[in-house]
C-alpha cells in the first residue's frame, strides 16, 4: 500500500511540476493557431546541469480565419557550465546541437497553415495545407501513421507536412516527416462508393431534377430578379439567424476521430469511405557504422548517426469505415484497416475498431477501442511519436543502436493479439486524452496521457507524456529512456506572461552508445503587442 502512495505521490509530483512551449499540446477539435503578434520569450533554461540564457522573438501573422504563418529564432547561449566542461566553453556560446546542421535552421519556422485539415463539407471541395512543428501528425485511422512528432529530438528539428483534398466522391491526405529532406512519406487515398453511385443514379432519373427545384424555392430569384415575398419578410430574420449558427460553428480544427460537423448534413450514402493508404521511410537504417569503442559514428555536420546499409521501409493498408449513427448526441463508426510491410516475411496486421461519441462539440466522450490481430514482424503505427528516434534504434531503448526495420526483420511472422484503446474528454475548452496499447508481450507496452486545462482568462497548464515498450503497467509512469513529454503552467499578468516549462526529449549521447531522453527546464517571461 505505501509503495502504491508512494507511486502516486511521484505521479501527482509529475502533474503539477513536470506538466509544466507556447500551449504543449491541444486537444483535436480546439483551435490552435496563435493569435497575430509581434512577442518575445525571454528567460533561462537548465540542461545537461549547464545553464543558459534563452531568448526567442517571435512574429505571427493571419489573413484571415484559413491562412496564417509564425516564425521564431530561439536562440540558448551558455551562462553557466559546469563539469564536464564543453569543447571551447565560453559565456555567450550558442548551444551547439541547436544549429549544426541545414534541418536545425528550419527551427526558424513554426508553421504554415492553410485552411483545416481533415475537413470534409458536404458539397464543397475543402483542401489544407500545413508545415511547421508537429505533434499529431495522422492519416486515416493512424494504423499507419498516428501522433507522428517531428520534433521529438532536442538535436534535431524537422518541420512535418500535413495536406489533404475532400470532395463529396474522392479525397487524398498526403504526410511528411520533413519539409527540408523529406525521408518519411505518406499518402492515402479514399473513395466513398455509395456517394458515387447515388450521383450517377441521378444523372438517369428525371425526377431528381424536379425534387432539386423544389428543394432551393425560396433561395433564388424571381423573373423580375427580386427575391420572393415570403424571403424578403423574413430575410432580416434569416440574417440573424445565420449569424448566430456563425458564431456557434466557430472555426476549429476537426477531431480526427469524429465526425460530429457533420451532424446536420450527413446522408446515409456519405457514410461509407474506402480507402488506401502507403507509407514509407525512403532511407531506413539498416546497419550502424561504430567507433571501436561501440559507440555510433556520427555524420559531418549532422546529429544522425552514420549508417552502412539502408532500404526503403513501405508499409500499405486497405481501410473501411461506414458511420451507422450520426446524430447530436450520439455518433457510431466502426472501421476496418488491414496492412502489410513490405519485404517482410508475411508481416500484416488487421485493426478492428470503432469510434464512439457521447455529447455534442462542447461536451463529450470519445471512446475509440481498436482490437489488433498481426504478426510479430509487423508493427503498427508504424510511424508514430517515436519514429524520429526508433527508425535509428528499436524500443525498449538499449546500446548497442539496433534499427526498428532490423529487428522486425529478425522477428518470427507468429501470431500476435492486443489492443489499443482511446478516450478523450472534452469540456469546452477543457481536454483530456488517454490512450493504452497492449499485446500481453515483454516490452510491448504504450501509454499516452494528454490534458488541457484553461482556468479562467489567465492561468494555462497542458501537458503531453507518453512512454513505450515497458514491461508492465506499473513502470508506465516511471521516467526513463522510454519516455517523452512536454509540460507548461502559465499566469498571465497584464500583458506579461511567466511560464515555467519542462521538456523530455531525445539526444544522440555517443558516451552513452545510444539515444537518451533528458529534461531540459525554461522559465520565461513573455510579451509582445497584438495586431
Amino acid at each position: 500500500m505505501k509503495f502504491l502512495q508512494t507511486k502516486g505521490l511521484v505521479l501527482l509530483f509529475f502533474l503539477l511540476t513536470f506538466a509544466l512551449e507556447a500551449q504543449v499540446w491541444v486537444p483535436t477539435g480546439t483551435e490552435s493557431r496563435r493569435a497575430s503578434a509581434l512577442q518575445f520569450d525571454a528567460g533561462g533554461s537548465s540542461f545537461q546541469k549547464d545553464y543558459y540564457g534563452y531568448i526567442s522573438p517571435n512574429f505571427t501573422y493571419n489573413h484571415g480565419s484559413n491562412f496564417g504563418y509564425s516564425f521564431s529564432l530561439p536562440i540558448n547561449a551558455l551562462a553557466v557550465d559546469k563539469e564536464p566542461l564543453q569543447l571551447d566553453s565560453k559565456a555567450g556560446k550558442i548551444r551547439e546541437m541547436d544549429y549544426n546542421s541545414k534541418n536545425d535552421y528550419a527551427r526558424v519556422l513554426n508553421y504554415i497553415s492553410y485552411g483545416t485539415y481533415n475537413q470534409q463539407i458536404p458539397g464543397k471541395v475543402t483542401y489544407s495545407a500545413y508545415t511547421g512543428k508537429m505533434v499529431d501528425g495522422y492519416v486515416g485511422h493512424g494504423t499507419i501513421v498516428n501522433k507522428y512528432q517531428s520534433s521529438s529530438r532536442f538535436d534535431s528539428y524537422n518541420p512535418g507536412v500535413m495536406a489533404d483534398l475532400n470532395t463529396d466522391y474522392v479525397g487524398v491526405q498526403y504526410f511528411a516527416n520533413s519539409v527540408v529532406n523529406f525521408e518519411v512519406n505518406a499518402a492515402r487515398v479514399y473513395i466513398k462508393p455509395l456517394a458515387i453511385g447515388k450521383s450517377l443514379f441521378s444523372l438517369f432519373d428525371k425526377s431528381s431534377d424536379v425534387v432539386y427545384l423544389m428543394n432551393v424555392r425560396g433561395n433564388v430569384l424571381d423573373e423580375s430578379g427580386r427575391i420572393s415575398v415570403e424571403e424578403e419578410a423574413g430575410s432580416e430574420e434569416a440574417k440573424n439567424k445565420k449569424a448566430e449558427e456563425a458564431r456557434k460553428k466557430e472555426l476549429r480544427p476537426i477531431n480526427k476521430d469524429s465526425r460530429m460537423e457533420l451532424v446536420d448534413n450527413d446522408p446515409w450514402y456519405n457514410r461509407l469511405t474506402i480507402g488506401y493508404t502507403r507509407a514509407w521511410d525512403r532511407a531506413a537504417p539498416v546497419q550502424m557504422s561504430y567507433n571501436t569503442n561501440g559507440s555510433p559514428v556520427t555524420e559531418k555536420n549532422l546529429d544522425n548517426p552514420k549508417t552502412t546499409q539502408v532500404t526503403r521501409a513501405s508499409v500499405e493498408g486497405m481501410d473501411i469505415e461506414y458511420r451507422l449513427l450520426n446524430l447530436p448526441f450520439v455518433e457510431f463508426t466502426p472501421y476496418l484497416d488491414f496492412n502489410k510491410i513490405k519485404g517482410l516475411d508475411g508481416a500484416q496486421g488487421t485493426h478492428y475498431g470503432s469510434i464512439f461519441r457521447l455529447g455534442t462539440k462542447d461536451l463529450n466522450i470519445i471512446l475509440k477501442p481498436e482490437f489488433r490481430q498481426m504478426t510479430a514482424n509487423y508493427a503498427p503505427m508504424y510511424f508514430d511519436s517515436f519514429y524520429e528516434v526508433e527508425r535509428f534504434q528499436k524500443f525498449p531503448v538499449s546500446a548497442p543502436l539496433r534499427p526498428k526495420y532490423d529487428y522486425l526483420e529478425n522477428q518470427s511472422n507468429a501470431k500476435v493479439t492486443g489492443y489499443y484503446h482511446t478516450i478523450y474528454v472534452n469540456f469546452y475548452h477543457l481536454g483530456f486524452e488517454f490512450a493504452v496499447e497492449d499485446y500481453g508481450l515483454k516490452g510491448n507496452k504504450r501509454v499516452f496521457a494528454a490534458a488541457y486545462i484553461p482556468l479562467g482568462s489567465s492561468f494555462l497548464m497542458s501537458f503531453y507524456y507518453t512512454k513505450k515498450g515497458y514491461e508492465s503497467q506499473g513502470k508506465a509512469f516511471e521516467l526513463d529512456n522510454n519516455t517523452q513529454a512536454a509540460a507548461e503552467i502559465s499566469k498571465s499578468f497584464g500583458p506579461i506572461v511567466l511560464r515555467l516549462q519542462n521538456y523530455r526529449k531525445y539526444y544522440l549521447d555517443s558516451s552513452e552508445k545510444s539515444f537518451v531522453s533528458i529534461d531540459e527546464v525554461r522559465f520565461l517571461v513573455s510579451g509582445g503587442i497584438s495586431f
